[in-house]
């Protein structure tokens, strides 16, 4: 998802439809024993990525900065509300210091298992903050803050799993704790870090994952639609009716993210879904139905709103986290508002 050569493009559509009705009844949907296997717009919905140029493997001649910070939150998960802390790392873009008044999108990127908030700056000899580094240098990307959440609580869970209610609970962590810290720290379009505030600005925000960071990606997608316009859930489907439900029950997970949608006021162009996975990826067919079944709700999820893209030979690792975020990544020209699509 690929956030920084083009993730989100300006949008050349217009939509000439009602995004929603008021009866569940009405949305323009074939009956799955209708559906002809094959989704609507199936050659725009379905993508392959581009590959990551090598160069963008080595350092970068100008380097942004990795920063750590911890953070008060509570516990959500578990319910107790007890107060703990948490910790994740920003990434800050060359120039940063020095560009007194520009302005800057985030982006919130959730670990798979087993990784860690350190893991998205760290793994693979720093891979990805040197792919964010040459982004930003060849302007291949929007000047953008990039958090690096996590969602553990204590120890890992030691089956991906059962990490489920932690993933569940961490966007309403992010949008009442760190989105307040890190968008009033550091100069972003949030004017306040208020509820009001955080909804004017979700068009400059967006949140994406891995595996169980993609299980979170979809999550958000349920509870925080009012505070980001931009997913980007990798190599996993959404578990809001039950673990694995996107794949064992991919048609009530649509009918029920549709609901979502359109019980909200981000039908239409208000929201966009960049999702994909790897051919070799364990979690590819079970990320693909669930995306062919949203496809099939033509006025809720049209190609406009939601694209599958897929990395040829990609398995259910780290390395590929490059491509997916190279091919998904901001591309603005100008500090000014735009939407955020890729092309």
């Amino acid at each position: 998802m690929y956030m920084f050569r083009m993730m989100f493009k300006t949008i050349l559509f217009c939509l000439c439809m009602t995004a929603c009705t008021d009866n569940d009844s009405e949305y323009s949907v074939i009956p799955p024993e209708q559906e002809s296997g094959v989704p609507q717009d199936y050659t725009e919905l379905m993508n392959k990525t581009v590959a990551v140029p090598a160069e963008y493997e080595q350092e970068a001649e100008h380097k942004g900065s990795v920063v750590r910070i911890d953070y008060a939150t509570r516990d959500y998960a578990e319910g107790t509300g007890a107060a703990r802390t948490n910790t994740a790392y920003i990434y800050l873009p060359y120039g940063y210091d020095e560009a007194s008044d520009q302005l800057y999108n985030v982006l919130y990127f959730v670990h798979g298992h087993e990784g860690t908030a350190a893991s998205f700056f760290q793994d693979e000899n720093e891979l990805l903050r040197k792919l964010l580094d040459h982004m930003t240098e060849n302007s291949d990307m929007a000047p953008t803050i990039v958090v690096s959440p996590s969602y553990i609580y204590g120890e890992p869970t030691a089956y991906y799993a059962d990490a489920d209610p932690y993933c569940k609970a961490l966007p309403q962590e992010l949008v009442n704790d760190l989105i307040p810290v890190i968008e009033s720290r550091y100069r972003t379009y949030a004017e306040s870090t208020d509820m009001t505030g955080i909804e004017a600005s979700r068009e400059h925000r967006a949140i994406g994952g891995f595996s169980m960071g993609a299980v979170t990606t979809w999550y958000a997608l349920e509870q925080t639609l009012n505070c980001f316009k931009y997913f980007i859930p990798i190599s996993s489907d959404c578990w809001s009716l039950g673990r694995f439900a996107g794949m064992n029950y991919p048609y009530e997970t649509a009918e029920y993210l549709a609901d979502v949608v359109c019980n909200s006021e981000y039908s239409g162009n208000g929201f966009y879904i960049w999702a994909a996975s790897g051919t070799d990826d364990v979690a590819y067919n079970k990320t693909l139905v669930q995306i062919q079944a949203m496809s099939q709700f033509t006025e809720v999820f049209p190609i406009t709103n939601l694209t599958f893209h897929e990395q040829d030979g990609a398995r259910h690792e780290f390395r590929p986290m490059a491509e997916y975020l190279y091919n998904a990544c901001l591309l603005y020209t100008s500090p000014s508002p735009r939407d955020m699509r890729r092309s």
